[in-house]
């Protein structure tokens, strides 16, 4: 199919995607709880798409890494941002694709006629992620020392995988193996990730919808943070420098060529054409179709290309319709990998503004923050049809295409 003709009739349309910048783990964002900056991405989405709050019916969220400070933070948040209270919100944990998956269902609810317009966005603030304790509530813990669990290391840590349980980084490094994919070649999607991003913000590409935050002082002016913290001028011989981190004898993963440990949100408004028309709101781009798959947790990885030509049989597309690909770098292997496995998938059309590696991995932010910002690498680069993929812990993939109106 020419991607000119690809039909977007009765799909659901976006007509507002927005992001914070995305905060790198106890840096500028650290001082907001995941509610304050869901509220804040809610918010404008709202103001830049012209949307009233009135007129939404229904939030759904992603959030990876929740506790009982912020319940149901899809609701709250959408209440705190004006919503109406008689708008429900439904929050979703997924793992990596948890924003991802609140905009899968909020498509679907619209799809079904149960609401015709929406918000859909995601969240993480891996800064405040709380330590648990998982003992104290039985009989017989009269005495005896108790053991705080980092939530962060939970979240990146499958207790099912391999023997005894292993990080997602050591899952990674089996993937290198099967797929052959070298340290060489992870270094050099980690330092086009870097450079990617740096040009896109030097050349305006985020302006506009990643929008500022204010972060208020006990004196003076509020500190403002415009720019994601992540992308770095790193020389490419700097990457070389890192030992293996998960597998120290043999190993191909280092810190540097590996997504980081973030803080952010990111919202779209979701609706169906016959709504965005009678509110005289313009579609920035078609949620054409999305899927997902499963795959072996022991190689979840996998996840994030293996789900693509099932994802594009669906759309009725070709690789080659596809203007631009953002396959989320969660570790720079699995975009190696990706290559070996899609012929035809090249570092010329894929995660050309930069992804985990150096934008950063909110974990429960990043499948909207891919969403959000494919819309408007569409509008920005003249280009009509995108699509973003992630893997996700516990052994799945998850993507859509986007088309740009």
């Amino acid at each position: 199919m020419s991607s000119s003709k690809i039909n977007v009739e009765g799909k659901v349309v976006i007509v507002g995607a927005v992001r914070t910048p995305i905060g790198a783990m106890g840096g500028a964002l650290a001082s907001f709880q995941a509610e304050e900056l869901a509220t804040r991405s809610i918010k404008a989405v709202l103001e830049q798409s012209g949307v009233q709050p009135k007129h939404i019916e229904y939030t759904c969220f992603g959030w990876v890494m929740q506790d009982p400070r912020s319940p149901n933070v899809a609701k709250t948040a959408a209440e705190l941002a004006g919503v109406p209270v008689t708008a429900p919100g439904t929050t979703f944990h997924e793992n990596c694709a948890s924003g991802a998956a609140a905009a899968h269902s909020l498509a679907r609810r619209i799809l079904l006629g149960e609401v015709e317009i929406g918000i859909a966005g995601g969240v993480e603030s891996m800064s405040n992620v709380p330590r648990l304790l998982h003992q104290g509530r039985l009989k017989g813990q009269t005495y005896g020392d108790f053991t705080l669990v980092d939530g962060v290391m939970g979240a990146l840590f499958d207790a099912h995988a391999g023997e005894k349980g292993e990080l997602m980084g050591l899952l990674s490094e089996r993937l290198a193996e099967r797929y052959g994919v070298s340290r060489e070649e992870q270094d050099d999607v980690a330092f086009r990730s870097h450079q990617n991003a740096l040009r896109a913000w030097k050349e305006g590409m985020f302006a506009g919808y990643v929008v500022p935050v204010e972060i208020p002082q006990r004196k003076g002016e509020p500190i403002v943070v415009a720019q994601d913290e992540g992308p770095k001028d790193i020389a490419r011989a700097e990457l070389a420098k890192p030992k293996p981190y998960f597998k120290k004898d043999g190993g191909t993963i280092t810190g540097m060529n590996s997504s980081t440990i973030n803080d952010g949100a990111a919202a779209l408004v979701l609706a169906s054409p016959k709504k965005a028309a009678e509110l005289g709101l313009k579609p920035l781009a078609a949620l054409h179709s999305f899927q997902n798959v499963g795959v072996h947790r022991d190689y979840m990885g996998e996840g994030a290309f293996k789900v693509i030509p099932p994802l594009l049989d669906r759309a009725g597309l070709r690789l080659a319709d596809v203007d631009f690909f953002e396959v989320n770098e969660a570790f720079a292997v699995v975009v190696g990998a990706a290559y070996k496995f899609l012929d035809g998938l090249g570092a010329e059309r894929t995660n050309q503004w930069g992804s985990g590696i150096s934008l950063g991995h909110p974990v429960g932010c990043t499948g909207a923050r891919q969403i959000v910002d494919m819309v408007h690498q569409l509008h920005r680069r003249d280009a009509k049809i995108g699509v973003t993929s992630r893997c996700v812990g516990g052994g799945m993939g998850s993507a859509e295409v986007l088309v740009r109106m």
